[in-house]
């Protein structure tokens, strides 16, 4: 099929995701793909008036659109539903900012949220929602394993709560690795230290009203604000601590291969602070088994309906049960499981959990629906 994508790249890594994701998929399922770049353009309303041209010019099966109000105008996807092609939004963040796409999203013949929590908010604005979790380029992400580093290990910045979950590991004698430049700057030369009271007045940030019209987004909301009055969580001096540079996405896949452990971390933002904290499926959620790695993440039902808890994935209940778990899991003598259950991973991911599952099952919704150009 002939697919256009309406995506803004600027070729640097935070917008990389969809180029190395599911576009680089999809071209190797054979669909031929039509980017229509925003950044190409002098501005938005120009991008729009070459987007709604080529509604009537450019052969297209299916007209997808990652991104929201910001550079996609209501007039444009009109021009598409005119023509008859299918639209397709798909949201990335709907969890957390569900408002970025409120003008638009009711226009798409389908809306792809990749939280299901938001769905009844999407419906109430009369948008068709289909609810499909990230997955994982398999061509990209594949086993690489060579020695097994026997740590719990984390690609990313350590911001915020995300500390706290790393502090518990350390506490509880667990050895970590942590990859990012972050934590190696002059500037973050404070994280590392003991605590003190933050005392900066309580301000929210205009962006952040719309959480206030959501349950979900008031929960989000209701743990900026106890952020802003609670002690600034610091990473603890520890011999248990290994902290090395930020890693490329070759680097990446292969320490996700090797790692004894994988630290997935699904709390978002700081609601790790909240009695019941909020969480999300994230990319890593996918990447790291389709690595071949050793997720170690907190039940979820839906993480639990995705990789089968002791056979691909490692999930725990309660903070006890957080080191408990990790501290059997790093045993010596577990490494022939460790290395079974990272198979199991990677053939769960590839069969069920790859773009070109995902978007078959969006094609299946939108297709019946509509007379399809076929050009494949």
């Amino acid at each position: 099929m002939y697919l256009l994508f309406v995506y803004e790249d600027d070729g640097s890594v935070m917008r990389s995701v969809p180029r190395i994701h599911f576009l680089d998929e999809l071209k190797r399922a054979g669909h031929t793909l039509i980017i229509f770049n925003p950044l190409e353009y002098p501005d938005v309303e120009q991008f729009n008036e070459a987007l709604a041209k080529a509604a009537g010019t450019v052969p297209v099966d299916l007209m997808v659109s990652l991104h929201g109000d910001e550079l996609v105008r209501p007039e444009t996807v009109v021009q598409f539903k005119r023509r008859g092609i299918p639209t397709l939004l798909f949201c990335f963040d709907n969890l957390q900012a569900p408002y970025m796409q409120r003008q638009i999203a009711s226009l798409f013949d389908l809306v792809w949220l990749s939280s299901f929590e938001t769905m009844p908010l999407f419906k109430s604005w009369g948008c068709t929602c289909i609810f499909l979790p990230y997955a994982a380029n398999p061509h990209v992400f594949q086993p690489r394993f060579t020695t097994e580093i026997p740590t719990v290990g984390f690609i990313g910045t350590p911001y915020g709560t995300r500390v706290m979950k790393i502090n518990d590991l350390l506490k509880g004698g667990v050895p970590c690795s942590l990859y990012s430049d972050y934590l190696l700057s002059n500037s973050s030369s404070e994280i590392i230290r003991t605590t003190s009271k933050n005392k900066r007045l309580v301000r929210i940030d205009p962006n952040d009203w719309n959480l206030i019209r959501f349950p979900i987004g008031r929960r989000i909301l209701w743990s900026k604000v106890k952020k802003k009055i609670t002690p600034h969580p610091q990473l603890l001096e520890s011999d248990l601590l290994h902290i090395h540079s930020s890693v490329s996405l070759e680097e990446m896949n292969c320490l996700y291969s090797n790692f004894a452990l994988s630290l997935g971390i699904t709390e978002v933002w700081d609601t790790y602070l909240l009695r019941t904290p909020v969480h999300k499926i994230h990319l890593r959620t996918f990447e790291i088994p389709m690595c071949g790695g050793l997720q170690f993440a907190p039940y979820l039902d839906e993480l639990a309906g995705y990789f089968e808890d002791g056979k691909e994935i490692v999930l725990y209940r309660t903070k006890e049960e957080y080191i408990d778990k990790a501290k059997f899991y790093l045993r010596s003598n577990k490494g022939s499981e460790r290395r079974i259950m990272k198979i199991n991973a990677r053939k769960r991911a590839e069969q069920e959990h790859t773009w070109t599952n995902r978007f078959n099952n969006v094609f299946k919704i939108i297709f019946p629906h509509h007379s399809t150009r076929a050009r494949s």
